[in-house]
């Protein structure tokens, strides 16, 4: 297949209304700034999939949907995308680092901290820290494929309920193609010097906590502010 033939679009997992509506949120800021990506759910067959182009039932077998649905994308070029994101800006010069790599994604922030250097069969240097992902960009292709299962398979085997150290395990382990892309395509945390004046790259896609569903209203309403 010719790289003008390949097919890009964003793809998210949510279970239940809430998810979905963040999910549906985070679609719609795509779609703002990148009209020609396609949008695509994984969710519960009776969920409301309004707003995404395609949209698939996860099955009930998946003991880690995250993990398991990646290698199904409908698409060619895949930027996976957590329900609590927010794009803020054109995404073509991201895709396009798939003319060389694999796989990217972005390190965890705060990679220093304990639970960030969780072991599971492998020592992992800390200079290889974790990726965060919740923003993973991957072309379809046996390589990805091949580490999609062996991730599948270390997160069944490893016991974790988290997903990112088996995810550093297998990276390391691989002989996968992996960009470390800019933290401003992953935006986890401000420093309070970056919401009175900064000088580094604005962030193209929010991935914060405050986007996830909210209960509090206060909260809801501020989450809802944010574009």
């Amino acid at each position: 297949m010719s790289e003008q033939n390949r097919t890009r679009g964003v793809m998210y997992v949510a279970w239940g209304k809430a998810h979905v509506d963040v999910a549906r949120r985070s679609a719609a800021s795509v779609k703002k700034h990148n009209p020609g990506l396609q949008a695509a759910i994984w969710c519960a067959a009776d969920d409301d999939t309004s707003g995404f182009d395609q949209s698939f039932v996860i099955p009930a077998e998946m003991s880690r949907p995250k993990v398991g649905t990646l290698k199904f994308s409908p698409f060619d070029e895949t930027l996976y995308l957590d329900n609590d994101t927010m794009i803020r800006a054109d995404l073509s010069s991201l895709f396009d680092l798939l003319q060389r790599f694999d796989l990217c994604g972005a390190h965890v922030m705060l990679w220093h901290r304990p639970r960030h250097k969780r072991t599971w069969q492998t020592e992992v240097p800390e200079t290889f820290p974790e990726i965060n992902c919740g923003v993973l960009l991957y072309r379809k292709n046996p390589a990805t494929e091949r580490f999609f299962d062996d991730w599948q398979a270390a997160y069944d085997a490893a016991g974790f309920k988290i997903d990112q150290p088996t995810f550093r395990e297998t990276l390391w382990n691989s002989d996968l193609r992996f960009y470390a892309f800019p933290p401003q395509f992953n935006k986890r945390i401000f420093e309070v010097s970056e919401l009175i004046w900064s000088d580094q790259p604005k962030p193209r896609i929010l991935h914060l906590p405050i986007l996830r569903p909210q209960k509090n209203a206060f909260k809801r309403w501020f989450s809802n502010l944010i574009r």
